[in-house]
């Protein structure tokens, strides 16, 4: 009787040899932007349910408020994680460190305050 240990490529892993399609979506830049279009997507559409006076209180207290408490956290981890990536680079020796962070610490500090304006003037 005779064993081969030969590994057997897991079908779950992808080939190494094969582009990532999806590696724009792996970064925390990518995951910024598809939580602005989703943040803008979402006032968008609340915008619209709280016209009638009557269920705007309760559309407001049920589902905007959890929104924009979750959002929040949500743009204060992307604002540690990106601000400290200029940091990453510097450390690692790639080069001059630009001001990306700077920036998108604003960007996530614009996100919260609009989305909390944005819930309280509807």
């Amino acid at each position: 009787m005779r064993l081969f240990d030969s590994p057997e490529p897991d079908p779950a892993e992808p080939d190494p040899t094969e582009p990532d399609s999806l590696a724009r979506f792996r970064t925390w830049r990518g995951f910024l932007l598809a939580a602005i279009v989703l943040n803008v997507l979402f006032v968008y559409g609340m915008i619209g349910s709280v016209q009638d006076p009557g269920t705007a209180a309760w559309t407001k207290a049920l589902s905007w408020f959890p929104f924009a408490v979750i959002a929040s956290v949500l743009y204060l981890v992307l604002l540690r994680k990106l601000s400290s990536a200029d940091a990453d680079c510097a450390k690692a020796g790639a080069g001059r460190a630009g001001t990306h962070g700077v920036l998108y610490v604003a960007l996530c500090i614009i996100m919260i305050a609009a989305n909390w304006i944005a819930l309280f003037v509807a």
